[in-house]
């Protein structure tokens, strides 16, 4: 799946480093595997010491080659024994799981003018306390420094810039406040035990990226991060910080990860190429919102137990996605108004995903718009339009695990085989207020083997092809839809004239992803011929808005739909490289009117549909008003014509 990959960096010694290391010794052994005080022999490569403050043992001198198949050059557990590692080598330990050397659960180890080289991970400290290193280098293609602890104290760590991860020095900070770290050009940062800190437009590359733990009330803000060994972004058990504006592609996991995290703001990022745009683990009460997340695998991730996080205004798209957003073991959480366009699964409910809320996302090319495998979730007014089966439970084998979901008031168009496909391992769910555009009365585009509710309160679904009559004039059909295989039904069924925009309050206005939560206003326009027109429009004017536009949106719906007008906070730069519009996913020609920041027309034509090209205008503009195609001639809106009001004077 992934097309990018993470390149092993190959550095040289600075002179304090190189100096420190001129009195290695060349003496080869082997992996050492250190598990309690017992164990500090000369067997173990001890070669002095008593293991007192006064007097350390002394691993010294080593040249340790790691073959295929060991995890960990020199692993240390267990031990309260004061120790110094010094003028070790090591190389080679591959392992992903592994790393050159592991300090698991010890304290007072001291690592001194030591190299590891050729390794996945440079050093593992786990649950260990006052560790020192000094001028020591690693060389490592995934983490260099891991650091892992339930506890603050755990993390308070000497460790100082005379130490090197692939040619930059390290940079671990412990309780710092009111600092502020800008213009760095490395591949580190870590910070600990810290508040009110500002980490601004730096440049991260080939390490650890930015790591904060245990860290409160800080911003990072306006730096790149790229080609990270693991994360780009990490942050554990640290509130009400701020990750705005910055940049971060082909890290190798996440670009950005939340761990045991609360109060934290993320928005206004760009997540590129990353195997995870951004994962919260076990994280509660976190903001993601108006980030773009692009050609990740996953998008987003909400697992490992979290709760009441809100992703909303978020574009998750290119074709490599397999998870536009998921949620993983985890409870109360509301994924809203989000643009997720050209992934396998747009959103995924998976396993004990449950008392979630989806509403209001527009959800469209997917193999499949959203993947249920969870209960007592509310997932409403989406649209999900131009997927090859549009809602999927998935199975269980048996364990009826999709429980008690409500469906109330999402879309459905375009699927290429279901709307919905339900499988045996759901049971009470209930679906009431949808759409479904298409042949979907007795034919395949429903499945339900009939465990579940198709109307509730009186209340039932649109069914484009419904052909029943209303007597009573009440706008539900007289006869149930009977639902196969099993001939479940719908005894409510809404009227097929409920499909309509012409009506400012028509249901379906409600039933449109993100353009059903645009500003609906009139919009004013003198021709060049002098005439005043009120033109209705949807306002764009949020980036997830002006992503989506009339993305996936019903062709039958757009001949008496308002228009749609792009608002830029400020002029920007048409032209061959500049901001363009696109019509892929978009199924019917439309007209284009662009006009510059004094409202004053600067060109306009018609879009093809489904076309990959781009329509732009050769100079700057502000607005973009698009119409169903033909209405630029039809009300003569071209040369000289001028927007004047959008709420207020222009």
């Amino acid at each position: 799946m992934r097309k990018f990959v993470v390149s092993m960096v190959v550095v040289g010694l600075s002179l304090p480093v190189l100096f420190s290391l001129m009195a290695f010794g060349t003496a080869a052994h082997g992996p050492i595997v250190i598990l309690g005080n017992a164990d500090f022999t000369e067997e173990n490569g001890v070669t002095a010491g008593s293991g007192t403050a006064s007097d350390p043992y002394i691993i010294s001198g080593w040249n340790i080659a790691v073959s295929a198949g060991s995890r960990y050059g020199l692993k240390i557990e267990n031990t309260s024994a004061h120790v110094k590692i010094t003028g070790v080598t090591i190389q080679g330990p591959m392992d992903p799981d592994g790393a050159a050397i592991r300090l698991g659960f010890v304290s007072n180890v001291t690592i001194d003018g030591c190299i590891l080289s050729g390794t996945a991970n440079g050093i593992e400290i786990a649950s260990s306390y006052d560790v020192v290193m000094r001028q020591s280098v690693i060389q490592s293609v995934r983490r260099g420094i891991e650091v892992t602890g339930a506890s603050l104290d755990e993390y308070r760590h000497d460790i100082d810039t005379s130490n090197e991860l692939n040619g930059s020095p390290i940079r671990y900070l412990v309780n710092r406040n009111g600092e502020t770290i800008r213009g760095l050009e490395t591949s580190n940062l870590y910070v600990v035990g810290s508040r009110n800190m500002v980490i601004a437009d730096n440049v991260f590359s080939d390490g650890d990226g930015i790591q904060l733990m245990f860290v409160q009330d800080s911003i990072v803000s306006g730096n790149v991060l790229y080609r990270g060994g693991w994360n780009g972004v990490y942050l554990y058990r640290s509130e009400n910080n701020q990750i705005v504006d910055n940049e971060l592609g082909n890290n190798y996991h996440a670009a950005i990860l939340l761990a045991l995290c609360s109060g934290n703001s993320i928005h206004r990022n760009q997540l590129l190429a990353n195997d995870y745009g951004l994962i919260l683990s076990a994280s509660d009460g976190n903001d993601v919102f108006d980030n773009l997340v692009a050609a990740n695998p996953t998008g987003i991730e909400i697992s490992a137990g979290s709760t009441n996080n809100d992703v909303f205004d978020n574009i998750v798209y290119y074709e490599n996605t397999v998870y536009g957003i998921a949620i993983d073991r985890a409870t109360g959480n509301r994924v809203t108004t989000n643009a997720i366009v050209d992934s396998e699964s747009g959103i995924l409910l998976g396993t004990q995903a449950n008392e979630n809320t989806v509403r209001a996302n527009s959800i469209i090319g997917s193999a499949y718009g959203i993947l249920v495998d969870g209960s007592r979730n509310v997932v409403a007014e989406n649209m999900i339009s131009q997927s090859v089966t549009g809602l999927l439970f998935r199975f269980s084998f048996g364990q009826n695990s999709v429980l008690n979901n409500v469906f109330r008031g999402n879309l459905f168009n375009g699927s290429s085989q279901r709307h919905a496909s339900l499988s045996t391992d759901g049971e009470g769910n209930v679906f009431y207020e949808n759409a479904f555009l298409g042949s979907a009365i007795d034919s395949t585009l429903i499945y339900d083997p009939g465990l579940n509710r198709w109307s509730y309160d009186g209340v039932g679904n649109l069914w484009e092809d419904y052909d029943g009559l209303d007597a009573d004039v009440d706008g539900i059909g007289d006869t149930p839809v009977l639902i196969v295989p099993a001939g479940v039904e719908d005894n409510a069924p809404a009227m097929p004239d409920a499909i309509t925009l012409a009506d400012p309050d028509a249901a379906l206005s409600t039933h449109l992803g993100i353009v059903g939560t645009m500003e609906l206003a009139e919009l004013s326009v003198t021709t060049g011929a002098g005439e005043d027109l009120l033109l209705r429009s949807w306002i764009a004017d949020e980036t997830h808005e002006r992503f989506v536009g009339f993305r996936g949106f019903p062709p039958q719906l757009i001949a008496q739909s308002p228009g749609m007008l792009f608002v830029y906070e400020q002029a920007v730069q048409g032209g061959p490289t500049g901001t363009a519009f696109t019509m892929k996913t978009v199924d019917f020609d439309l007209d284009i009117a662009f006009f510059d920041e004094t409202g004053t027309y600067v060109g306009g034509e018609t879009m093809l549909a489904n076309h990959d090209g781009r329509y732009t205008v050769s100079g700057m503009f502000r607005f973009a008003l698009e119409l169903p195609a033909g209405s630029l001639e039809a009300l003569e809106i071209g040369e000289g014509a001028m927007l004047h009001w959008l709420g207020a004077e222009l």
